[in-house]
């Protein structure tokens, strides 16, 4: 293994900001391979890839902002013709006063008579949606629970991935750059290496957690399954991720250990082998 030197001396070097985008996906988003992770099925996240795109989550879900002809379209074409459909649901609505805030009637030019095409608000596209009595109705409505056990799943992904691993990342950053900048004033390395010295300890802190958890190396999750490590666990294992990475940022700061193989026998103990790569290579590939 190699025994390279994973510290240096102390400086007064800042670290780069982290803000996690990296690691954060809304649910919005999410692509499939985060949702299969989350223990989604394939099915659920192909449901959720394809009806997001026509009611996807949005801030204000009482502004008009979705097309109703592409609901329309996406719930099956109920009674055949857009206007006969808007005549029999989006006008009734309109009249009735209550929800006529939410819907923006918007004039089309077109060949002989002019078209009135709609914006909904999420809200009343939902309950369009939900009342399409088509097949398309009752994928919107699988789709509706599908979203919420989503929503449920990455808020405790992210509460792990971006509260714990992201704050950690910080300090490794802020740590690597001050020790290199110490290394420069003694001499060490040039001052125009600072950084790259400091990426380049960073980079092998984390391959050494990696190989600990997982007898892997870092290359060998992206070789394999295309994404780094971090974005191939689970909830769980990311945790446990979360937990070694700032056990050995803590070995590293204390000055206990200053090399890989240092660090690699003093993580063993409570954290080698716990994540199992091969779970993760019967799961259906992410595409």
């Amino acid at each position: 293994m190699n025994t390279s030197t994973l510290m240096g001396a102390s400086s007064s070097s800042r670290g780069a900001v982290r803000d996690g985008r990296s690691l954060i996906s809304t649910i919005n988003t999410v692509p499939t391979s985060t949702m299969l992770t989350l223990g989604l099925t394939p099915s659920q996240a192909e449901r959720i890839i394809r009806v997001r795109r026509v009611l996807p989550l949005v801030e204000d879900r009482r502004a008009p902002c979705l097309d109703a002809r592409k609901l329309w379209e996406r719930i099956g074409k109920p009674h055949r013709r857009f206007r006969d459909w808007a005549a029999a649901y989006i006008k009734p609505l309109l009249a009735a006063g209550e929800l006529s805030a939410e819907i923006s009637a918007l004039t089309v030019p077109a060949r002989g008579t002019p078209r009135t095409d709609y914006m909904l608000s999420r809200y009343v596209a939902a309950q369009l949606a939900m009342m399409a009595n088509t097949r398309e109705g009752a994928d919107i409505r699988d789709y509706f629970l599908d979203m919420e056990d989503l929503a449920q799943r990455l808020a405790v992904h992210l509460g792990v991935r971006v509260t714990a691993i992201v704050e950690t990342d910080r300090e490794v950053t802020h740590m690597m750059r001050r020790r290199a900048g110490d290394d420069a004033k003694a001499g060490r390395i040039p001052k125009a290496a600072v950084r790259p010295k400091a990426t380049e300890r960073e980079k092998r802190l984390k391959d050494t957690v990696c190989f600990v958890l997982t007898g892997h190396r870092a290359g060998w999750w992206r070789e394999t399954f295309g994404r780094g490590v971090r974005d191939v666990l689970d909830t769980a294992d990311a945790a446990l991720y979360a937990k070694c990475y700032e056990s050995a940022l803590a070995a590293i700061g204390s000055g206990l250990v200053n090399n890989q193989d240092v660090l690699v026998r003093f993580l063993t103990p409570t954290y080698g082998g716990k994540v199992a790569p091969g779970k993760y290579q019967t799961r259906t590939p992410a595409h």
